[in-house]
């Protein structure tokens, strides 16, 4: 009975650590505004001017990890029921290991159903490129408004 306790405990432990390895969500970022609109006066290959806005769903794909500790847990006892010794612990680890990874598949489909809004600009380049930023926030941007590019968001240039 202690060794099917201890299995049990050590693929509980492991589903626990696998759901800390969720992504986070993106966050709002500040910059020095005034560096960037002196340096976008002088040199800036990822300047432009916007040309289209949309709005579109994107698909979140952080978790709690909720969903993968329950499956960890689930899969490790159902494991633990097949096999007789050594056999009966590879088991469990491995039921808590796939149990994981469906706890969290399962947790992130039923999250987000057709996905977070967001917004979509397709801005034309100085150099004649163009470049499509999706981001959270839509800021106020609108077509014909200046911009440049910062760690793939927009800000707005005066």
């Amino acid at each position: 009975m202690g060794r099917r306790l201890a299995a049990i405990l050590g693929a509980s432990l492991f589903g626990i650590a696998l759901a800390g390895c969720v992504a986070t969500p993106p966050r709002a970022r500040y910059y020095d505004d005034d560096y960037y609109q002196r340096r976008a006066a002088y040199d800036c290959p990822r300047c432009g001017v916007i040309r289209e806005v949309a709005q579109v769903y994107v698909r979140d794909n952080a978790t709690s990890g909720g969903g993968a500790v329950l499956g960890a847990i689930i899969g490790g006892v159902l494991g633990n029921t097949i096999g007789r010794g050594d056999g009966r612990t590879a088991a469990t680890v491995a039921g808590a290991v796939v149990g994981g990874m469906a706890g969290n598949a399962i947790e992130r489909d039923s999250n987000g159903y057709g996905g977070r809004p967001a917004w979509e600009f397709t801005v034309r380049l100085d150099d004649g490129r163009w470049a499509r930023v999706t981001q959270w926030q839509h800021d106020n941007l609108r077509p014909g408004d200046r911009v440049m590019i910062r760690d793939n968001r927009l800000m707005l240039l005066r």
